[in-house]
């Protein structure tokens, strides 16, 4: 198994949340393990989308060419906060941008970008659904809907979960189920940032 030391630079815990546990299901599908830096991510953190929009070239600066960090790779989590098509390569485009005068293309490929089309919680409201057992056709086309309205069924007490259960303990348990093939199929947005961890895996 190869071990790769991976860094997180994002909005929010949900975010953290998922990604570590979806790195947990790659090393079931490829023979890697992903092992979060002990203190990046204390060092470097976004709070909010501006956060990581302005922090970025810091924190992906200091992430590949400090010594006391040496990540592997860099993973980048923003809410992409719209529907609209083309606002995933626009995103990643401007991030790019903010390096151009950095020539290292070597840390750029290590560079992945995780920008849910809205916002984290679709993806999770489709693992939701498919946990209650409804239809494709009734998680496919999530990412046209408002972030509010997707929210609301995602986190509404009553319905959805214990009242003493938090918001980052129901992230972490539908994370848990992720079955990463099938989501692939439901989102596009999640089957961006998963084709670009299986082209880094691949150049391992």
């Amino acid at each position: 198994m190869i071990e790769v030391t991976y860094g997180f630079f994002g909005e929010d815990e949900g975010q953290s949340l998922f990604l570590r546990e979806y790195l947990l299901k790659i090393s079931v599908l490829y023979p890697v393990v992903f092992i979060q830096h002990p203190w990046y991510s204390k060092q470097f953190r976004g709070v909010n989308n501006k956060g990581v929009d302005n922090g970025f070239r810091a924190a992906w600066l200091a992430g590949f060419g400090q010594a006391q960090y040496k990540l592997g790779c860099l993973f980048i989590g923003r809410d992409l906060d719209s529907s609209t098509p083309t606002i995933w390569a626009e995103r990643v485009k401007g991030f790019q941008d903010k390096i151009s005068d950095v020539h290292r293309t070597d840390w750029m490929t290590r560079t992945i970008f995780m920008l849910p089309m809205q916002c984290i919680e679709h993806w999770l409201l489709a693992l939701q659904r498919r946990r209650d057992g409804r239809p494709s056709n009734n998680t496919r086309g999530l990412e046209i809907i408002l972030n509010d309205a997707v929210k609301k069924e995602l986190y509404d007490e009553h319905a959805r979960r214990p009242s003493n259960q938090t918001k980052d303990e129901l992230v972490s348990e539908l994370s848990a189920e992720l079955d990463i093939i099938w989501l692939v199929d439901q989102s596009p947005s999640f089957s961006a940032f998963h084709a670009q961890v299986h082209r880094y895996i691949s150049s391992l």
